[in-house]
């Protein structure tokens, strides 16, 4: 009678174990994809302020577009961040 309650035990045991690891391996997902997008949208905006930086006709323009695509990137990072956090802070409470 003792082995098979020792054995439902150990099942038990391993079944909520993996449980545990496939949620979380689940919201590492989430995290790592909100990285990758806000990567992705600050690639963006750098390629935006490089194009804009080339047309820009005077040294006036130039400095202008520097600081604006400088403005956007932070904005950028702070977003990635922001979300980040937020999936974080979901994942901690999801399940």
């Amino acid at each position: 009678m003792r082995r098979p309650a020792r054995l439902i035990a150990r099942v038990v045991l391993t079944a909520a174990l993996l449980l545990t690891a496939s949620i979380a391996r689940a919201d590492r997902w989430d995290v790592r994809r909100e990285i990758a997008e806000g990567n992705r949208e600050i690639r963006r905006e750098r390629r935006e302020a490089i194009r804009e930086i080339a047309r820009a006709d005077s040294p006036r323009e130039v400095v202008h577009e520097i600081r604006e695509g400088a403005r956007e990137i932070r904005r950028e990072e702070r977003e990635k961040r922001r979300e980040v956090r937020r999936e974080i802070r979901e994942s901690t409470w999801r399940w």
